[in-house]
């Protein structure tokens, strides 16, 4: 798992504008300047545009809201003003669309700094002052914005009810610490109606505010939103007011909540309520003294008894809220316990004690993460309290909980036995002990020993998936908490050798050990967020106990927060610029690369990260460094089983990059020479081909044996010992020693596969393992190149992509079979075959294939090389021009562009390596401009590309100036300039055929930006030219239009196009301009008539319709173009008709088109046909 790309990086870096944005735009949304007024006047309503920019700009901080800290003070305070005064507005504005109310809008925005900084940091920028209480309790119970707030839908969909009332609740509570009674704000009053009311039982007189806080807390608590807690919060802070309790509030609202569970049931209930109670006695428990609430907790305590243990009350057990808020009760009643002594207020305090701790160790094990959470910071709290010898006793049976139905098999744990919730819930409880200090320095050795164990836990679900996440995380937490609360000489006292998971590092301190594990974790943990965890606990470790750690500070320089976030990065370049700090770090991620975070990964790209990493590690190794790791790898694989398919792919690409690595020019062993004995001999490697490599072809061919890993992994070791045998014998005359069958034989069932990772291994392996055979045997090399060449000249290969990867290598190994004077058999064979595989006789996932190969021929050939002869690069050249142009429409679509695509990329490498020069090859030329501007998105991207690296200034001038984007208008304006006297007509031709394709059918913002350049080119134009000046004009475009017309009737992927850009042409004025010039109009008239001659193509022919309505403004076609017109009216097609009869209206102005049916049947229509013909005929619109 990767974190977001440096998220928080550009976070950081966006912070300034955003904040800037906010203090600018706060201030606007929220009053309007008023010129040479002191106090600016507040808008009385928000647009909700603004609105959603003030969100989107707040929204931006979850991830790190401590930004926002320095500029509280100057964001929420106005709005906090502006609420205030907008309760002074006495005419409200009525609701309108796409307006907001701004006491709700300013709710709204303070209701999201709640959620992303927290309530409590928020609160505390409210207004205090006690004369504003009554104001917002009335506007409370007003309910302007959310007088439909229980079973109604607000008017606007910008207006969410809750969160007004649950910001005003919050405030409300906020004005609950006013330091005098409420007696004095308002009179007493007389409590009967609103007791029976709530059925509480009030005292006869309260204040009248205090009965009015009383109705809507005792309502929110019924709510299903965060308004629930707010109410309850506003609840505990009025009745634990000094003057509540002598009234005797707080103890008629506990009476009133503990007799609330001891009658309902689940049918007489609402869950909602449920929570509500539950949660106002949580908070009563939290915030009143013992003395406040002392005599009521032996209730309290029985209530939350009754909800864990009594049938009746299993549905509110079943929430998770509910658990979480009995667990925090509970823990709140321990500590009044505790406070009050052993046998306070009539309860046995120790009995207490131990029922409650023996319920918090079965709720370690809860299913829901809240409850675990809230279950191990009351056990750190109640421990932290408890005696140490009771205390001891906890921390001993967390410990304890840990070794149960853990498995040792010699020194390897086996935790498929465990449950892995109950250990995220223990291991929580630890690192909160350790954050509260709670342990002693004497328990340390066991805490860390179980911090270590816990830090690389992992099981597997049945379906291969990852469990233990979370404890890792609270692992770090500990790790953390530990490096942070105790002191140096604490933890170098602790013996090494008392803590058994790091029994293997000798002679090393504690300190030491921590931190090479959480190296281990910050390099190589699948998940990102344990990754920056442990990453931030070795910052803590290495800050915190300064002069410890070895190489310390490069150390977290390497290992940075926000470097681990990538999976790739930290697994490659951070663990090797880790490894080469110290051998102690190496050895640890070397050994951890071949676990289950390395090799042993899920995801087969983790997988190949390990092995890159691996491969770097052996890099600047001693060649006995390199032998050792090979032999343990290979002890790795040979431990392996059968069905252990991901594993070994892991094993084996480890293999190649660690022979990749070891034998490359500048590392330590072969720094400075080629010399053979300058390499570390590996050669031992190709017996594994006789052993635990010997696989059968099943494992090839298979799905169920995930063939793709196999075969990848396999073509890449292939071509890594081929590379380090050329290098190392340098020739041979004998095999001596070298499976070149077995070599053979895989490397074959290796190409029978199509996978993308299997088809990025065979160019070089495929190569590598040629060159090796010609130093062998060139009778072996012969007849594997025979079979491969027989295989894609059967006809069973032209379909699909079964036989892609005999394609592939032998375009990548067409170079190694030359004869020195000219190409030889095979090569004009490879040729031949893959120019052939690029004809509609194969399949389009063939033809694809066959352009890679003849990619992979054109990058491997040298510009000077013989064996690629001129006929050869014609034969190319030939099937670049043909898939250039390759348009196949299946029920799938335009599959074409999928040949397209590949075409443009091999005639990039083409041009690139000068075996098929831009200058000589005009048609490509041609065809690739034609494709930078044609409608699909991809294709014109691509061509665009490689039209980037041409040397002609006509294909450069396509993108020189909008390289960010091939869809703006720029881009076709740019393209447009091409178009000019001295270029060839072909290269004219190509440009409006992209243009055209772009214009007539691409995408919307395609084709509006593709028709305004063609306008404004067009508009720049004279309307004709001379002879002698040879400049461009309207005539010679259109004429060119024209030309492509006649060219292509029988093509509608041209026609189409073309007929729709004439038809905007004529809308746009540009044709008429061609009047008076020798333009002649009845040819493209005739065009017109020829292209939907007997066509039932309802496109076609509405296309010439829009045609026919610009014809017939033209003098010299109007009369046969209304003529014609008039004939379709009786078209068999209705819709045909109807566009013909609105063409003709526009082109005569009948009224009788008006008053007919057009849908109607033709022999229905023939006698106002006729009518309306002979009224035309009337006006001379006929001659």
């Amino acid at each position: 798992m990767n974190a977001a790309e440096d998220d928080d990086l550009k976070l950081l870096r966006a912070s300034a504008t955003l904040l800037t944005d906010l203090e600018g735009l706060l201030p606007r949304i929220l009053r309007n300047s008023v010129q040479g007024s002191t106090a600016d006047e507040i808008h009385p309503q928000v647009r909700a545009l603004d609105l959603g920019k003030v969100f989107a700009r707040i929204e931006c901080f979850q991830e790190d809201p401590q930004l926002l800290d320095s500029h509280l003070k100057s964001f929420i305070p106005p709005l906090v003003a502006a609420y205030l005064d907008s309760l002074r507005l006495s005419i409200r504005p009525k609701p309108k669309k796409g307006l907001v109310p701004l006491t709700h809008a300013v709710c709204q925005i303070l209701n999201l700094f709640c959620k992303v900084r927290g309530e409590k940091v928020i609160k505390g920028f409210f207004n205090n002052e006690p004369r504003y209480l009554e104001p917002i309790l009335l506007e409370f119970e007003n309910g302007s914005n959310f007088a439909t707030r229980k079973y109604g839908e607000a008017e606007s969909p910008m207006i969410v009810p809750w969160t007004e009332r649950h910001i005003l609740l919050l405030w409300l509570s906020h004005l609950m610490l006013a330091p005098f009674p409420l007696a004095t704000i308002s009179a007493l009053q007389n409590s009967k109606e609103v007791s029976a009311a709530l059925g509480i039982k009030l005292p006869s007189e309260v204040p009248g505010i205090t009965l009015r806080v009383l109705v809507i807390c005792v309502e929110g608590l019924q709510s299903a939103t965060k308004e629930r807690g707010s109410a309850a919060n506003l609840l505990v802070r009025l009745c634990v007011r000094p003057d509540m309790q002598e009234l005797g509030l707080l103890d008629s609202l506990v009476k009133w909540s503990l007799s609330f569970f001891s009658r309902i049931s689940e049918k007489l209930a609402d869950i909602h309520q449920c929570l509500g109670i539950l949660t106002f006695l949580s908070g009563l428990a939290t915030s009143a003294t013992n003395e406040e609430i002392g005599p009521s907790i032996p209730a309290i305590y029985q209530s939350c008894q009754s909800i864990i243990s009594q049938g009746t009350l299993t549905f509110v057990k079943s929430s998770a809220v509910a658990r979480k808020l009995v667990i925090k009760t509970l823990r709140n009643i321990v500590v009044h316990c505790l406070q009050a002594g052993p046998t306070s207020n009539g309860l046995d305090s120790t009995s207490i004690i131990e029922e409650v701790i023996e319920f918090l160790l079965d709720a370690l094990a809860d299913g829901d993460t809240p409850v675990r959470y809230a279950a191990s910071k009351a056990l750190s709290i109640i421990t932290m309290k408890l005696d140490p010898d009771m205390a001891g006793e906890v921390v001993e049976a967390v410990l304890g909980s840990l070794n149960e139905n853990v498995y040792w098999q010699a020194s390897k744990r086996i935790l498929s036995g465990v449950n892995p919730l109950r250990w995220h819930g223990l291991t929580l409880t630890l690192s909160h002990l350790l954050y509260r200090k709670a342990l002693s320095t004497t328990q340390l050795p066991e805490v860390l020993n179980a911090l270590l164990l816990t830090l690389s836990f992992e099981q597997r679900s049945a379906t291969g998936g990852s469990i233990g996440t979370n404890v890792r995380d609270a692992a770090c937490f500990g790790i953390w908490a530990v490096s942070r609360r105790y002191a140096t000489k604490d933890l170098l006292a602790v013996d090494n050798s008392s803590v058994r998971a790091s029994e293997h590092y000798k002679g090393v301190s504690i300190i030491q050990v921590l931190a090479v594990e959480l190296l281990v974790v910050a390099c190589l943990d699948p998940a990102g967020n344990i990754r920056r965890g442990s990453s931030a606990a070795l910052q803590e470790l290495i800050g915190r106990h300064p002069d410890i750690v070895e190489e310390g500070i490069p150390l977290v320089q390497v290992v940075d927060f926000h470097a681990v976030g990538l999976r790739e990065r930290a697994m490659t370049r951070v663990a090797a610029q880790a490894a080469l700090l110290r051998h102690v770090y190496w050895e640890a991620l070397f050994e951890n690369l071949l676990g289950w975070r390395g090799i042993g990964s899920l995801d087969a790209a983790s997988r190949q990260f390990a092995a890159s990493a691996i491969g770097l590690l052996a890099q600047d190794q001693s060649h006995a460094t390199v032998q050792r790791m090979a032999n343990r790898i290979c002890d790795d694989l040979r431990a392996l089983k059968q069905r252990e398919i991901e594993e070994r792919q892991g094993v084996v690409l480890s293999l190649s990059a660690l022979i990749n690595h070891s034998t490359k020019e500048g590392s330590s062993g072969s720094a400075g020479s080629t010399d053979k004995k300058d390499l570390p001999n590996l050669l031992h490697l190709w017996t594994l081909l006789d052993g635990p490599l010997n696989l059968e072809a099943k494992s090839f061919t298979s799905p169920a044996l995930r063939p793709e890993f196999t075969a990848s992994s396999i073509c890449i070791f292939l071509g890594a010992m081929a590379s380090l045998t050329i290098r190392t014998e340098g020739s041979f005359t004998t095999s001596s020693g070298i499976p070149t069958e077995k070599i053979t034989r895989l490397l074959t069932l290796c190409l029978g596969r199509y996978e993308t990772s299997v088809m990025d291994a065979i160019p070089s392996s495929a190569s590598k393992v040629i060159e090796l055979l010609q130093s062998i045997s060139t009778q072996v090399q012969n007849e594997l190149v025979l079979e491969w060449l027989l295989k894609l000249e059967q006809e069973a290969s032209y379909n699909g992509r079964r036989w892609s990867g005999y394609a592939v290598a032998l375009g990548a190994i067409y170079p190694l079979l030359g004869s020195g004077s000219g190409p030889s058999d095979f090569q004009t064979r490879i040729v031949k075959t893959l120019t052939f595989r690029c004809t509609p006789a194969v399949s389009i996932e063939a033809r694809a294939v066959a352009l890679q190969a003849l990619s992979f021929l054109l990058m491997m050939t040298s510009s000077t090389d013989k064996s690629l002869a001129q006929l050869a690069r014609d034969q190319i050249a030939n099937a670049l021009h043909l898939t250039l142009n390759d348009y196949t429409i299946t029920e799938r679509g335009d599959v074409g562009s999928l040949v397209r695509l590949e075409a443009i990329s091999t005639t990039g490498v083409a041009w690139s390596s000068g075996l098929i020069p831009e200058s000589s090859s005009g048609r490509l030329s041609e065809d690739v401009l034609r494709l930078s501007l044609e409608k699909l998105d991809k294709v014109r991207a691509r061509a665009a590309q490689v039209l980037e690296q041409g040397s002609h200034y006509h294909l450069h001038q396509a993108t020189e100036a909008t390289a960010d984007s091939v869809s703006s208008y720029e881009y076709f304006a740019s393209a447009l300039t091409i178009i000019h006297p001295a270029v060839t007509s072909s290269v004219q031709e190509a440009v409006l055929l992209g243009v055209t394709s772009s214009a007539g059918m691409g995408s919307e913002s395609v084709v509006q930006n593709s028709r305004a350049a063609l306008l404004d080119a067009l508009d720049a134009l004279s309307d004709t030219s001379t002879e002698d000046s040879g400049a461009l004009s309207v005539h010679s475009c259109v004429a060119c239009l024209v030309g492509l017309l006649k060219q292509n009737l029988d093509s509608e992927r041209i026609l189409l196009p073309l007929l729709e850009i004439f038809a905007f042409l004529f809308d746009m004025q540009i044709m008429h301009r061609l009047t008076s010039t020798t333009f002649n109009f009845r040819v493209l008239l005739s065009l017109t008539q020829k292209a939907h001659f007997k066509s039932t193509h309802m496109q076609k022919l509405l296309s010439a319709l829009d045609m026919y309505r610009g014809l017939g403004t033209i003098p010299s076609t109007k009369v046969d173009t209304i003529i014609k017109v008039v004939s379709m009216l009786l078209h068999p097609f209705p819709k045909v008709r109807i566009s013909a009869a609105e063409t003709l209206w526009v082109l005569t102005q009948e009224e009788g088109l008006k008053m007919q049916d057009w849908s109607l049947p033709p022999k229905n229509l023939k006698s106002a046909v006729n009518t309306i013909k002979g009224h035309i005929k009337m006006k001379g619109h006929l001659g």
